[in-house]
């Protein structure tokens, strides 16, 4: 099964039409995922000449119990690529900006998927939000983003939407923009609540915080980003951001938080200011 969402004629065109040519498909390579899962860039244009840029994401190996558990959550296999598709879907009608949603298409089997794809045109913004605090310098500037940033999470957690994947680099700004515009991309996971927990929204947060190394933000900024957040409820959900930090730092994968930190600092003594108010 194939849904196409938009530029049907470029993907025909690009022999995209069809789960066996996207199978087929080479490219430029992005990434790829020990084999699991794979990324292609691929340039071309639109019906009307213009340069388009289009992220193939290709899922060659699902793992089982996703393909469970979306049996058990819609009563019928699901595929990452699918549930993707309808994340994003979720996340614009709620008024935030994804990648543009181009196409999907997945093969599944009784209990879980075999092959599945999702295709998006390039997210907007001109770099990712952890690329925006390694570069910029601009104390105002720095300020400005991130405080429309703490609302625009603000506006996705009122929404009833909250994703464990919530890192910086899944985050593209528009710093130019006034006030400054964000885009989501990678939102393979994506929780809707009718109202989400302080645990739940701190979950969010503190993915955001693990992925902003301490070297690219002060503790001032991060402190002021919660309150913009949370308001008079920060200093509550600042001991819930903590907790999930302090987990989160186990990881392997978060061990770029503490790369080149003030030496005189500790790792214990970094995550509890973090989660002082």
């Amino acid at each position: 099964m194939v849904v196409i969402g938009r530029h049907r004629a470029v993907l025909e065109r690009l022999h995209l039409g069809t789960v066996a040519e996207v199978k087929a498909f080479s490219g430029p390579l992005v990434k790829n995922h020990r084999g699991h899962r794979d990324i292609l860039r691929i340039g071309t244009t639109d019906d009307d000449g213009k340069p388009l840029t289009l992220f193939l994401k290709r899922n060659w190996k699902p793992y089982k119990k996703d393909g469970l558990i979306s049996l058990l959550r819609h009563r019928s296999v699901w595929s990452v690529s699918r549930q993707e598709w309808a994340n994003g879907l979720a996340l614009e009608q709620a008024g935030l900006r994804t990648a543009p949603l181009v196409a999907y298409g997945e093969e599944c089997g009784p209990v879980w998927e075999n092959f599945s794809f999702i295709l998006t045109e390039a997210a907007y913004g001109r770099q990712t939000v952890r690329d925006f605090l390694r570069d910029c310098h601009d104390a105002a500037r720095r300020r400005r983003v991130l405080d429309a940033l703490a609302l625009e999470i603000g506006k996705m957690h009122e929404a009833g939407l909250a994703s464990p994947d919530l890192f910086t680099r899944h985050l593209f700004v528009d710093d130019d923009a006034i006030p400054p515009r964000f885009c989501l991309i990678d939102m393979a996971r994506l929780d809707a609540r009718r109202s989400l927990s302080p645990r739940q929204r701190a979950r969010d947060l503190a993915a955001l915080h693990v992925t902003a190394p301490l070297r690219f933000a002060t503790s001032r900024e991060r402190l002021r980003f919660v309150r913009i957040y949370a308001g008079r409820d920060a200093r509550a959900l600042l001991k819930w951001i903590g907790r999930r930090t302090r987990r989160l730092l186990k990881r392997r994968k978060f061990r770029d938080f503490f790369a080149t930190a003030d030496p005189g600092e500790t790792p214990s003594r970094m995550v509890s200011e973090q989660a002082r108010p």
